[in-house]
């Protein structure tokens, strides 16, 4: 059960939002950013603090609309649509009544809906006969989340890869393999071609949240973030960038405490403003945990450190020397990393999780998915 503190902070949050109603449905209006005749729609009915799983895909399908796919943004919060509004060109419409988003997918003719986590809400669209279901999810990685029985619920699951469909295989008893589509990782594609090596080894520390179970609690930040940013700020000839998941805290007050230690004493080397995928791109070796972050370095060909003693099978299939050890200096481990480059056994986990790395493809396996519905 969430904490009291998390209660008040969601209560806090939808009223917020309830109050920002009117001026939003307004600034719709004003703008003509209305979101009609979309054949394919994203879904989101989540607070603007889950914002990110929606904003990592809204480049995707500037993309596709830029392709001539008449894409939209559906939203059941108010603060949600007008973060959409402002880090996007895509038409948006917001409603919290799912009778007039049902009668609006039904006027367009909207032939697709997708889906970019499994938040319950997304259950009540699932009612919705008139179009095909497909789940996008915000990442690909080995945590307890993506392997939901809920999966079965929509038409299509795009996936990353071929490690994807295995563990879906081996951990969802009876689910229909051919609904399960590897697509890659679109929006990893739109990143600018990666800079120069500088003068100085860029480390990005990209920890993930501690999560709402026992089961998602992936996070280092209560383990290890405090040793790894002591021991890399500061280094002659290493440029540190930390960049914590922006859900940290969420759920524990302990790593909530911790964390808001951590972005004062480390305010030097903090970067939440740019985009993750750029800090990561940029970066010439990433410190991740098992997480999104760490599975995205495979795709961009950057040399990983990976924290976290959680089985899978990124742990399994790296080197030693790519597994964070309490005995190895952090500084010395990541130089030698960046010397090595990246290693055989990397480069194969890259092409085991993700269909395809190259530049564009995944958005092209997007297209010709959402084509075929």
């Amino acid at each position: 059960m969430p904490g009291v503190d998390v209660v008040l902070r969601r209560t806090l949050s939808r009223a917020r939002s309830l109050i920002a109603e009117r001026r939003v449905r307004s600034a719709i209006e004003v703008s003509g950013r209305d979101a009609r005749g979309a054949e394919v729609v994203i879904f989101f009915a989540e607070p603007v603090g889950q914002f990110y799983q929606l904003g990592v895909w809204l480049p995707v399908f500037e993309r596709l609309a830029e392709r001539g796919v008449r894409v939209g943004l559906i939203l059941k919060d108010a603060l949600s649509a007008r973060e959409a509004m402002a880090r996007s060109s895509l038409p948006v419409y917001f409603s919290r009544s799912m009778q007039s988003i049902e009668q609006r997918l039904e006027q367009d003719g909207t032939r697709v809906i997708c889906y970019v986590n499994n938040a319950q809400a997304n259950f009540t669209m699932l009612r919705w006969t008139g179009s095909a279901h497909v789940h996008l999810n915000h990442g690909e990685s080995e945590k307890a989340s993506m392997v939901s029985n809920q999966l079965k619920a929509y038409d299509v699951a795009a996936v990353a890869g071929t490690a994807a469909i295995e563990r879906i295989a081996q951990n969802i008893p009876r689910f229909e393999l051919s609904h399960a589509v590897a697509i890659g990782r679109p929006q990893l594609d739109a990143l600018p071609a990666r800079p120069a090596r500088g003068s100085k080894l860029r480390v990005l520390y990209a920890p993930t949240w501690e999560g709402d179970s026992q089961a998602m609690a992936y996070s280092s930040i209560p383990t290890h973030g405090r040793a790894i940013l002591e021991e890399l700020r500061g280094v002659a000839g290493i440029e540190l960038i930390f960049r914590p998941h922006p859900k940290t805290g969420d759920v524990s007050g302990a790593v909530r405490r911790e964390i808001t230690q951590l972005r004062k004493e480390f305010a030097d080397v903090l970067d939440e403003r740019s985009d993750p995928g750029v800090l990561l791109n940029d970066a010439d070796v990433a410190i991740c945990d098992i997480s999104a972050m760490a599975y995205d370095a495979l795709a961009l060909n950057i040399p990983l450190l990976l924290v976290g003693e959680r089985d899978c099978q990124l742990r399994r299939r790296l080197p030693a020397q790519q597994l964070l050890s309490a005995q190895a200096p952090v500084a010395a481990t990541v130089r030698t990393l960046a010397e090595a480059g990246v290693s055989a056994q990397q480069a194969e986990l890259a092409s085991y999780f993700f269909a395809s790395t190259e530049k564009g493809r995944s958005t092209e396996l997007l297209h010709e998915l959402l084509e075929r519905l």
